[in-house]
């Protein structure tokens, strides 16, 4: 059953992402328009000269990346089967995220709450993150409050990265004192960051529903988790988009390219052939909006040098037998 919450919650995210979102954009990012490659030259990942890339997603400036506090309850009556289901969607949700463009944190609460890690990339620190999870155990009292307080702190400091999105995920079973903790949400949204609730099996359904209420997030009390890697890690999901179709340089299409949750695309190997190279991108949104990005890639002479044709080699000749006849007369003189 708990799998589905976290399915749920997820899916009500993206799409509360997408509708949030207006404008849609897609830009080329590698190579720059207007970059020369001899013809014959293959662009594509592994290659020397590398591939072709780009990203398309909404316009609104929080479209890099994502800035996540997971904020998981360790009271007492976590103990046993919730606590364990509450570290198995964290860990699943650290295993799905995109590496490059995510940061992560943690906060565990019980009668206080506890930063065990600060807000850090998951490029290097995914084990790290993983090990915390896993060692967690449970104890103490319930202030959901201070889970979110302090996450919040986390988010609003020196390492938050301005242009990502802000939100955290609170795991718990709604044990605590209600108005506390939906003051602390209400406290959230006020600094731009978006508070969901996910309720552990037999939880306070009112209380967690209010606390996302009040974050401006999404509560869910439904259960699996087998769609949660591939939202997170495919369709550009965090960033509003729907799809993306790219028109190859020889005139094919490439409808619905693989993107990552933050939209970004990587051509297959292409060939460059000689003279101008269009490619198109074409980016669909989930609001309706539409864009279009074109980049053009020159394709220049390969090989040695032409070989002068006979009329050409004759001119030639004759002039030059010309400068030998003026030195001649010169050295007369």
């Amino acid at each position: 059953m708990f799998r589905k919450i976290i399915l749920t919650l997820f899916l009500c995210l993206c799409f509360m992402l997408g509708n949030a979102m207006a404008d849609t954009s897609v830009s080329w990012v590698t190579p720059p328009d207007g970059s020369s490659y001899l013809s014959g030259t293959i662009l594509g990942s592994g290659q020397p000269d590398g591939a072709i890339t780009g990203v398309a997603g909404t316009s609104c400036p929080n479209c890099t990346g994502l800035d996540l506090m997971l904020v998981i309850d360790v009271s007492g009556s976590m103990r046993g089967s919730r606590i364990a289901a509450a570290k198995t969607a964290a860990s699943v949700l650290i295993n799905s995220l995109p590496d490059h463009t995510t940061q992560v944190g943690i906060v565990t609460f019980n009668s206080y709450a506890n930063t065990v890690e600060m807000l850090q990339d998951l490029t290097s620190n995914k084990a790290s993150l993983l090990a915390s999870i896993s060692g967690l155990s449970a104890g103490g009292g319930t202030a959901i409050d201070r889970g979110i307080a302090a996450a919040t702190a986390e988010l609003t400091s020196s390492r938050a990265i301005a242009t990502h999105q802000k939100m955290q995920v609170v795991l718990s079973d709604g044990s605590s004192y209600p108005p506390y903790a939906i003051e602390q949400a209400v406290a959230a949204q006020a600094a731009g960051i978006t508070v969901h609730t996910v309720g552990v099996p037999g939880h306070n359904t009112t209380l967690m529903d209010s606390i996302a209420t009040a974050g401006g997030g999404v509560y869910t009390n439904a259960s699996s988790l087998d769609e949660l890697v591939e939202i997170f890690s495919a369709g550009g999901g965090l960033v509003g988009l729907d799809h993306v179709d790219i028109q190859l340089a020889d005139g094919t299409w490439i409808y619905d390219i693989a993107t990552d949750a933050l939209g970004n695309f990587i051509l297959p190997d292409q060939v460059i052939s000689l003279g101008t190279n269009t490619f198109i991108a074409q980016a669909w949104g989930t609001d309706g909006t539409y864009a279009t990005a074109e980049l053009n890639l020159i394709g220049t002479e390969s090989g040695p040098a032409p070989v002068p044709e006979p009329a050409t080699l004759f001119l030639l000749g004759t002039g030059l037998l010309g400068i030998a006849g003026i030195r001649r007369k010169t050295k007369k003189r």
